[in-house]
């Protein structure tokens, strides 16, 4: 290495090497206060949705729904297709299977309450063969806590040979049943109750969330338009997902190209981003524009699929060794007694795992909606 002559480079080697920064993206500050257009198209008749939003900072992410917008879907025949709004934000139109036809094209007109007029281009509906196989295998895994387990990894099949898309996109909605560890049976509110028979009402519980990845698969560069052991999401017995039985969704997606070309950035910078000093966010640009201002950009993506779906159920999967948390903290009583609690922690509840003995329990042990999960049984369950 030679010898740096030069004061002024010395300086700002100094600089470079002793100076490194984190990388703040300038989504932080770039992405406030922008509009967000989200939705899609299907070829399955019923309810077709689209969202509107505003855009929030990435350091307080919220969802921010815009109501009172006006929103049309159009296809390239000229049939227009009103949508009304069924809760802030959110709208929707029941359009029929023969307006669903593959090799059309669809866009979605918004017209806000300041009534700015956002647009997206139009997007074909490419044709799609019905979802395939979705199966899991019990293998290794690493799970976020860093050690190595058995986990259900799960995998679909694609058998898309004709003339059927090439670019494929998978959702996976999962359901789970879990229960809180007591029903409530005894309570102190500065008089001791007994509840008889004790009440189970929020017991039960199930939750409904989307996988956090977003799954995409292209066959273009194959020999074949066909794909086997395409990996989806894993589960490993350190979730309660898998304690009393689990269910998913999964919704297969044919895409036209450049919707391919939109998920594929927005899984890149998702999925494997890694972190800030190993890769830079990806500036994802949708299909939205706002008509009324040019210069002021539009979020989101507004696209047409064919699309399949399958609901599946799981329970007592041999192979995985179960042990999750139950949310439930048991706790004996203090030197002070019942007199450590005041009205501000009523009701105390509590049980007694032997005639001589008493632990107290908090909320989350009586109550599974605590957990984020809702007490009404969805119809789907057996």
């Amino acid at each position: 290495m030679r010898p740096i002559k030069n004061i002024s480079a010395l300086f700002i080697l100094v600089l470079l090497y002793g100076c490194i920064k984190p990388y703040v993206p300038l989504i932080e500050t770039n992405a406030k206060n922008k509009y967000v257009v989200s939705g899609r198209i299907t070829d399955n008749e019923g309810w077709q949705e689209v969202d509107v939003s505003m855009s929030s900072p990435i350091e307080s992410p919220s969802y921010i729904p815009v109501p009172n917008c006006q929103v049309k879907i159009l296809d390239d025949k000229g049939n227009v297709f009103p949508l009304n709004e069924f809760a802030p934000g959110s709208y929707h139109a029941w359009i029929g299977q023969e307006y669903l036809v593959h090799g059309n094209s669809y866009k979605v007109k918004v017209t806000t309450p300041s009534g700015e007029e956002l647009e997206s281009g139009f997007d074909k509906m490419p044709a799609g063969p019905a979802l395939d196989s979705v199966y899991y295998i019990i293998q290794d895994g690493t799970i976020p806590s860093g050690f190595i387990h058995k986990i259900m990894q799960f995998y679909v099949d694609l058998y898309a040979e004709g003339n059927y898309s090439q670019y494929y996109k998978w959702e996976i909605t999962e359901t789970w049943e879990y229960h809180a560890a007591h029903a409530i049976e005894y309570y102190y509110d500065g008089t001791f109750h007994k509840v008889d028979p004790p009440d189970s009402t929020n017991v039960v519980c199930w939750i409904t969330v989307p996988a956090k990845n977003i799954f995409t698969l292209s066959t273009k560069n194959l020999t074949s338009n066909i794909y086997k052991e395409f990996p989806l999401h894993y589960i490993d017995g350190g979730s309660s997902r898998l304690g009393i039985l689990y269910s998913m969704m999964v919704r297969q997606q044919a895409l036209s190209e450049k919707a391919y070309n939109y998920w594929e950035q927005l899984r890149i910078n998702s999925n494997e981003q890694g972190g800030l000093y190993e890769k830079q966010p990806l500036a994802i640009k949708g299909n939205m524009v706002n008509v009324s201002n040019p210069d002021k950009s539009v979020l989101g993506y507004f696209y047409a699929a064919s699309e399949s779906s399958r609901r599946y159920f799981y329970k007592d999967i041999q192979g995985i060794v179960l042990g999750f948390d139950k949310n439930c903290t048991e706790d004996g009583l203090g030197r002070n007694g019942w007199a450590e609690f005041s009205p501000p922690d009523y009701p105390v509840y509590y049980y007694f795992p032997a005639t001589w003995y008493v632990l107290i329990l908090t909320p989350d042990c009586v109550d599974c909606r605590m957990a984020g999960g809702k007490t009404v049984k969805p119809d789907f369950w057996p």
